[in-house]
Parts: structure tokens; sequence; C-alpha cells
């Protein structure tokens, strides 16, 4: 049960980690494309930005997720890191616990 919800926990965190990356990585996008018809990429190619000149004289947008596997390795590589630092905690309380109960014998 303990695994399951650390589980979720996990996913929820690198979803969360993962979100915040990619709006990041957008929003630098978005501000280094300075010049109209020029399509930008970034993180990795995964996200794209392209502004276009309407012949109202208004500026349209492009925006989108030209590849998902950068992405997808950005929420894995959380989620490894979230766990590999829950087992880490967990291992610690457990040798507090046990030095605790060394100490009171």
């Amino acid at each position: 049960m303990k695994w399951l919800l650390r589980s979720i926990v996990g996913m929820t965190v690198s979803f969360v980690v993962t979100m915040i990356v990619v709006v990041a990585s957008f929003i630098t996008t978005m501000f280094s494309a300075s010049e109209i018809g020029v399509r930008k990429s970034g993180l990795f190619g995964a996200l794209f930005f392209e502004p276009h000149a309407k012949p109202d004289g208004a500026t349209a947008l492009e925006i989108g997720v030209s590849n998902g596997a950068p992405i997808a390795l950005v929420f894995a590589a959380s989620l490894v890191f979230y766990v590999a630092v829950a087992s880490v905690l967990e291992r610690l309380k457990l040798h507090k616990k046990r030095l605790l109960q060394a100490n009171q014998d």
C-alpha cells in the first residue's frame, strides 16, 4: 500500500515538474522568436513557436508540440529522481529509528 501511494505521489510530482519545464521552455522559446515567419524550437525540438504576419496587419501565432519524446524523458527522469530520493529518505528514517532503539537498550 505504501508503494502504491508513493508511486501515485511520484507520478503527480513528476507531472508537475514536467509541466513547469515545458511552460518555462515555451516561454523562453516565445521570447527568443523576434522575427516574424521564423519557426523557433525549444526543449530539444519538442515545442515550436512561429509568428505569422496576416494581410490585415495582425500577427497570428502557431504553437504546438512537434515531438513528445523529450517531454517523456523529462517525466521519466523526474520520476526516477523522486523515487531515488524517497527511497533514500525512507532508509534514513529506518536507520534513525534503529539507532534510537539501540540507544535506549
